[in-house]
């Protein structure tokens, strides 16, 4: 398993695991004992046939090997991370919040510049209003914590860091007309919001898999700071409802258990840009309700009423149509 084991190394050093070592001598044991993975494959390619099937098992053996090494990690970080935890006030200095973005384009188009250069004079002097050019949209949103917010429509130019997707646009126009048209909810209310960056930068879950979601939502009143983390997403992929990004919506509570602070309300959101009918067949079937109790809303049926949902979840751990 020369090959499998160079690949191995090679995405422990990837990953920054130059302290996890593990006797060569045991991994067959943890191969044999199949009681922590369920290998789905045809019986006729765990027979012997010919030595072509020996590169295939080695290939099998070596991605086993990785997602225990990749668990055992987690585990491990998380059980250090969990000594750690604490509430820290955002600073100016966050690495979520972004000074400028970065465009990178063909010498030649002179529209884009141009038009770019429109977007940086009506920033500078305030005119803070949604703007389109064939390429990218700028949205504002006065409730995020630094404007503008992009979203790229094609790839004719790349901008760094990477712009919202048309999930976490849309979740950002849908926040947005439902703060400025529902202004009787906010009554004695605060509302904010801060894209959260990826790995490296934004705030991240080693209990949820790395989760890093996508968004960070405060929520104020009465006295109390409901923190919400809500990630739009197509949830097909997902290891259903037990998916560790789902199950974070009971996770996050066991944080704010062991953090103790009263004032500080912490919630997850799945935004499922997935249509119900894709997934209603996870565990022998499941219905919207059974869904929104796992904090997963569906962005596309329920487009009018999904912010509502997630808001009052925030507030009263309830949806909208269970408190109307």
């Amino acid at each position: 398993m020369q090959n499998r084991r160079n690949s191995l190394q090679t995405g422990m050093q990837r990953h920054a695991w130059h302290k996890l070592n593990r006797p060569r001598d045991r991994m067959r044991g943890w191969l044999e004992s199949s009681d922590w993975y369920t290998l789905y494959i045809p019986p006729e390619e765990m027979t012997f046939r010919s030595f072509r099937q020996v590169r295939r098992w080695e290939e099998i053996a070596a991605a086993l090997l990785k997602k225990y090494a990749d668990r055992f990690y987690k585990y491990k970080r998380d059980a250090w991370e969990r000594q750690h935890l604490e509430y820290r006030e955002l600073s100016p200095d966050d690495p979520n919040f972004i000074e400028e973005y970065r465009v990178l384009l063909e010498q030649s188009r002179t529209d884009i510049v141009t038009r770019l250069e429109e977007l940086s004079e009506m920033i500078g002097s305030g005119a803070l209003q949604d703007f389109e050019c064939a390429h990218l949209n700028a949205y504002f949103f006065g409730q995020h914590l630094y404007q503008p917010l992009l979203h790229l429509k094609n790839t004719a130019i790349q901008i760094s860091p990477v712009t919202l997707n048309a999930g976490e646009r849309d979740f950002v126009l849908d926040l947005r007309e439902f703060h400025d048209q529902e202004t009787g909810f906010f009554e004695g209310k605060e509302l904010y919001l801060l894209r959260n960056m990826s790995r490296g930068r934004g705030i991240g879950f080693f209990e949820a898999g790395n989760f890093h979601p996508d968004f960070i939502l405060w929520l104020l009143a009465d006295q109390r700071q409901y923190v919400s983390f809500v990630d739009p997403k197509g949830i097909r992929n997902l290891e259903g409802p037990n998916d560790p990004k789902i199950r974070f919506h009971e996770t996050i509570k066991e944080i704010e258990s062991r953090l103790g602070d009263p004032v500080v309300i912490l919630n997850s959101f799945i935004i499922s840009n997935t249509l119900l009918r894709q997934v209603s067949w996870w565990n022998d079937g499941m219905t919207k309700a059974q869904f929104e109790d796992r904090n997963v809303v569906f962005q596309q049926e329920d487009k009018t009423t999904y912010i509502r949902t997630i808001l009052q979840k925030t507030l009263t751990g309830e949806s909208a149509v269970a408190t109307a």
